[in-house]
C-alpha cells in the first residue's frame, strides 16, 4: 500500500478488507499527486516540505479562537499594557476579557488556549516531517546545501516553537519526531527542554543564510543566520545564560544587516510599506492571492490582531473604513498610560502608536464633506447646523462636530477603555488587497531588532557592562523619548515596556523577571474604566447635548470580578493550563508516571 502526498500532507490510500477481491488491483496510483515514498528524495521535494511549514506558521499566527484572534489573545491579553475591552463587560469578547482579568471564568476550556498549544505542535509535526525525512538519524540524508539549509530552517522553526510551548506551559511534550496517532507524550523537564531548545538552535546555524543586507525584503520572510541568533540569545536570556546571550545577540548587532528604521517610519512598521524593512528580524508574509477565496482569508489583520475600534462614527481616512470593531475595543491601561505620558508625552513614539481619544478626532484627515445636520440643543431640540469640510476645519471646530467621534447612543457600552487607542496595529487603507473594504495583507512581524537591542541590554544589565547603555539609548533616541543616563534593569524594564507594547512580550516578561505579583496585582481590585464624552450629557446617550468639546470621559465602574474570585494569583497565572480536551485524552497517572500532568493551581 503507497502513501501518497498532496500538498505536502501525507494522505493514506483508504482500502476496505474483503474476501472476494486483490488487495493489489486497489493499489491504484492516483492521478496529480506523488507517493509517499518517492517524494521526499530531491531539493525541489525538500524546499516544498518547507513551504508546508511557513504555511503552518502563518495558521498558527493567524488562527481565530472563539470570537477573537488566539494568538494575540495569548501572548498579549494577561499584560499590564491593555484593557480588553468589547460591547460589555461579559459580552463579545470571552475568553480575551477571562484571560484579561484573571477572572474565576479564565480556565482550562479557553479555545484561545487549546488553538495556539495545538497550533504550536502542528508546526512541529511539520517541521518532524522535514527533518525525519532529509535529516535522518544522523543526517546522513542532508546530501546537498539546499536539503541542508532546509532542515536547519525546520529545526529552528521546531526549536522556536518548543521554546514558545515551554515559556507559556512549562512543562509541555518534547516531541522530537513524527509520533504515531496513538501516542501520548508525557511532560518534559523545563530546564531539558530549554537546553534542548539552546542546543538545536546552535546546531542549526551553520547551514542557515545570512539575510543579504538591509534592503534584502526576502531575507526577512525566513529563517536565516541572523533569526537563528536571536532567537538563540533570546533563550539564553530566558534561561539567563547572560555571557552566551551577549555572544548570540551581539552577532546579530555585527552583522550589518538590521537597523533601527528611522523615526519618521515609526508609522511604517506595522503596515504593509514596511513590510521586509531593516528592522525585520522574521515576519510572516502575507501576499494577495486572487485564486484563494474570502473565505480563507476571513481572520485576517482587520478582525484580527488589530482589533478594531468600536463605537465610533467614522474613522480617519488613513483606516479601513468598514466594521465597528467586531466586539473589542482594546485600550492601553491607566498604569501605561500614566507611566509613558510622564516619560515621554509628545514622542514620536507615543504619538504614533498610543493616540488620545482627543487627538483621534482633530490629529487626522477624514473623509468629511461639507455638510448640514440636524442635532439636539442643550434643551433636546433639533436645531440645523452646518459643518465645513473636514480639510477645512480647525482644530476647535473639529471638537465641536457632532459627525466624529463616539457613536453616543452606544457610548456607555465602551468598556475597558481609558481613553487612548492603540492606533500601532490598526489596518490602513493601504493594507487592503485588490477590491476589499475588509481584507488586508500586512506581515505579522515575529521578531524585530529593537527586541534584539533590547534583549541585548538587559544581558548587558545583568552583567554590569555598559556597553549595553549604546544601544538602549538607539531605541530610546529613535522613539524620540529622554536617553538614559545609566543601564539599570528598570530602564531596561521601562524601554522594553513602552518600545514592544502589545507585540507579545509584557506578560512572559513580568513572570519570568517575577514582576507579575506586584505589576499585576491592579487587576485584582475591580477599577474598569468606561470611555464616555464630555460633548454628551453623562448617561443621556446622547439624546441631549451640552456644548461642550468631544474630551475623554472616563469614569471607573466596580464590575465585580475581584469578589468572584478574580485577579491574578501568585503560583498559578505564571502558566497557561494544559488544554482540557488534552489533558483528557491524556491524563496525568501518578503510578506509572504516564500522561500529561496539568500545571499547579489548574488541576
Amino acid at each position: 500500500m503507497k502513501k501518497y502526498i498532496i500538498l505536502g500532507l501525507s494522505v493514506a490510500l483508504v482500502v476496505f478488507s474483503t474476501t472476494s477481491c486483490d488487495q493489489e488491483l486497489l493499489n491504484i496510483p492516483q492521478k496529480g499527486v506523488i507517493a509517499y515514498e518517492d517524494f521526499y528524495e530531491t531539493d525541489e521535494d525538500a524546499q516544498s516540505a518547507l513551504t508546508a511549514v511557513y504555511a503552518q506558521f502563518i495558521n498558527l499566527i493567524n488562527a481565530q479562537g472563539s470570537n477573537n484572534p488566539a494568538w494575540n489573545v495569548v501572548v498579549n491579553a494577561m499584560g499590564d499594557e491593555l484593557y480588553w475591552g468589547g460591547g460589555k463587560k461579559d459580552g463579545s469578547s470571552s475568553g480575551a476579557q477571562d484571560m484579561n482579568e484573571f477572572r474565576s471564568t479564565y480556565d482550562s476550556t479557553i479555545p484561545h488556549i487549546r488553538v495556539v498549544y495545538k497550533g504550536l505542535y502542528s508546526l512541529i509535526y511539520k517541521c518532524n516531517l522535514v527533518l525525519d525525512n532529509f535529516y535522518g538519524e544522523s543526517g546522513e540524508l542532508c546530501d546537498s546545501p539546499v536539503k541542508k539549509r532546509c532542515v536547519a530552517e525546520a529545526r529552528v522553526i521546531r526549536a522556536w516553537a518548543h521554546f514558545t510551548l515551554a515559556t507559556f506551559w512549562g512543562t509541555p511534550p518534547l516531541v522530537e519526531h513524527v509520533l504515531a496517532g496513538d501516542a501520548r507524550p508525557t511532560n518534559c523537564d523545563h530546564q531539558v527542554l530549554m537546553d534542548w531548545c539552546i542546543a538545536e538552535f546552535k546546531a542549526a546555524i551553520p547551514d542557515l543564510e545570512p539575510r543579504k543586507g538591509k534592503n534584502d525584503k526576502p531575507g526577512a520572510y525566513k529563517v536565516t543566520t541572523g533569526v537563528g541568533y536571536a532567537f538563540l540569545g533570546k533563550a539564553q536570556v530566558f534561561n539567563k545564560d547572560w555571557s552566551g546571550a551577549k555572544e548570540s545577540l551581539k552577532k546579530v548587532i555585527d552583522s550589518g544587516n538590521y537597523a533601527l528604521v528611522p523615526t519618521e517610519d515609526l508609522w511604517n512598521l506595522f503596515h504593509m510599506v514596511g513590510d521586509g524593512d531593516e528592522e525585520k528580524i522574521l515576519e510572516m508574509n502575507y501576499m494577495y492571492n486572487s485564486g484563494i477565496s474570502m473565505g480563507d482569508w476571513k481572520y485576517h489583520f482587520q478582525r484580527n490582531q488589530a482589533l478594531f475600534l468600536r463605537n465610533i462614527k467614522k474613522y480617519p481616512e488613513v483606516l479601513i473604513q468598514a466594521g465597528d470593531g467586531w466586539g473589542n475595543n482594546v485600550s492601553p491601561t491607566k498604569q501605561f498610560m500614566d507611566a509613558i505620558n510622564a516619560h515621554e508625552p509628545n514622542s514620536a513614539r507615543r504619538k504614533a502608536w498610543f493616540v488620545s481619544y482627543e487627538e483621534f478626532i482633530t490629529d487626522f484627515p477624514y473623509p468629511l464633506a461639507a455638510s448640514e445636520e440636524k442635532v439636539p440643543d442643550k434643551d433636546g431640540n433639533k436645531v440645523k447646523v452646518s459643518y465645513k469640510a473636514d480639510a477645512d476645519m480647525t482644530r476647535e471646530e473639529k471638537l465641536m462636530d457632532y459627525r466624529r467621534g463616539l457613536n453616543c447612543e452606544k457610548y456607555d457600552e465602551t468598556y475597558a477603555n481609558y481613553g487612548y487607542y492603540f492606533f500601532k496595529l490598526l489596518p490602513w487603507q493601504s493594507d487592503l488587497i485588490p477590491n476589499s473594504a475588509t481584507v488586508t495583507q500586512e506581515n505579522r512581524i515575529i521578531m524585530r531588532y529593537a527586541e534584539v537591542l533590547l534583549l541585548y541590554a538587559e544581558a548587558c544589565a545583568m552583567t554590569n557592562d555598559n556597553d549595553g547603555l549604546k544601544y538602549l539609548n538607539m531605541v530610546a533616541e529613535r522613539a524620540g523619548a529622554p536617553t538614559y543616563d545609566k543601564l539599570t534593569m528598570d530602564n531596561v524594564k521601562q524601554e522594553k515596556w513602552f518600545e514592544l507594547a502589545w507585540e507579545g512580550t509584557r506578560f512572559w516578561d513580568l513572570v519570568r523577571w517575577g514582576d507579575a505579583p506586584t505589576v499585576l496585582a491592579f487587576k485584582s481590585r475591580d477599577e474598569t474604566p468606561y470611555l464616555g464624552d464630555d460633548f454628551y450629557v453623562h448617561g443621556s446617550k446622547g439624546k441631549k447635548t451640552t456644548g461642550q468639546p468631544h474630551k475623554a470621559h472616563v469614569y471607573f465602574h466596580d464590575d465585580g470580578w475581584a469578589a468572584k474570585g478574580g485577579g491574578y494569583k501568585p503560583g498559578k497565572h505564571e502558566l497557561l493550563p494544559f488544554p482540557f480536551d488534552v489533558i483528557s485524552i491524556n491524563p496525568w497517572n501518578e503510578e506509572t508516571g504516564e500522561g500529561l500532568k496539568q500545571n499547579p493551581g489548574w488541576e
